[in-house]
């Protein structure tokens, strides 16, 4: 009878150390993926916020950028977890080996994930601090890496969807954060992390205002000025000479128009050049017009007009 209880009960211990696999020399290698996949979590639900922020950009860009800096300690615990996990499975710690590696596509995937966030995260920073001159430059990079990074994310959150949602609660349910030790020092370091990047994000908050005030607007306003201080800085004496309008070829007159052929319209100042033939013509209408006025004022009220006919001569 005493036999037959102790075979039962070293068959029931036998089982739960089957299920827990953690309690055969492997807690830290269970403490590690508890944190990993609560820090995954809480990453999950601020990219959604981040996400919805990205939907209408303009009138949401505070959030935007306060989400965005308050993911980066999340982000830097969560490759930390994940990098400690790799180097000592590739070391070749026992515990880490028999829990065994994410499946290939994740495993090919996880450095290029790591790389393109960090270049996210990195150019967005970079927009806020980097100079104007920089911008149109780093907010494509932000852009195009963005793009990259939601395909490559995309494959793993589907791939670790299901570890991450058992993995996740066990910290905080009081029946499961008792099975591996530290449960309460990782909860403070999960939670000290998001604590960090909200500080972060209320110091960056200032910086999306120039943002609001003139957007792209104002940086293409301030490349075309920069443009034309460049062009006249750049400036040959002889375009100089020709703006102003000096060392200009003489004026071809044209007989019977009044414009100019080679030289364009006169200087400010110049008067325009009169064909001789119209000069000719103008002086001798008005030669004309005041002869008229004199003979009009030699008749007198009631005088006989004189005879414009010559007397015949017989």
């Amino acid at each position: 009878m005493t036999s037959t209880h102790h075979e039962v009960v070293s068959a029931g211990s036998l089982g739960g150390e089957r299920s827990r696999p953690w309690r055969r020399g492997g807690e830290g290698v269970e403490a590690n993926a508890r944190l990993t996949g609560a820090t995954a979590a809480v990453l999950f639900v601020l990219l959604a916020a981040e996400g919805v922020t990205i939907l209408r950009l303009k009138p949401l860009l505070s959030w935007h950028v306060f989400i965005g800096t308050l993911l980066i300690p999340p982000v830097a615990l969560k490759i930390g977890t994940t990098s400690y996990r790799f180097v000592r499975y590739y070391r070749g710690s026992p515990a880490y080996r028999r829990k065994g590696p994410p499946p290939p596509l994740l495993r090919l995937l996880g450095p290029f994930l790591v790389v393109l966030t960090v270049v996210v995260l990195a150019s967005g920073v970079a927009l806020l601090l980097g100079p104007p001159s920089l911008r149109r430059s780093l907010l494509f990079l932000h852009k195009a890496s963005f793009v990259l990074w939601f395909g490559a994310m995309a494959i793993h959150v589907l791939g670790h969807l299901i570890d991450t949602a058992r993995l996740a609660p066990r910290d905080w349910v009081r029946r499961s954060r008792r099975e591996v030790a530290g449960a309460g020092m990782r909860q403070w370091v999960l939670v000290s992390s998001v604590g960090a990047g909200a500080l972060l994000g209320l110091l960056f908050l200032g910086q999306a205002t120039p943002w609001q005030l003139s957007p792209l607007r104002h940086e293409a306003r301030n490349d075309h000025a920069r443009h034309v201080q460049t062009a006249h800085a750049g400036e040959t004496p002889q375009s100089a000479a020709r703006k102003a309008g000096i060392g200009r070829p003489a004026p071809t007159a044209v007989p019977g128009a009044g414009t100019q052929v080679n030289g364009g319209p006169p200087p400010p100042g110049q008067a325009a050049a009169v064909p001789q033939g119209a000069a000719t013509s103008v002086h001798r209408t008005a030669a004309h017009r005041g002869r008229r006025r004199q003979g009009t004022r030699s008749q007198r009220p009631g005088s006989k007009p004189r005879s414009t006919k010559k007397a015949s001569t017989t």
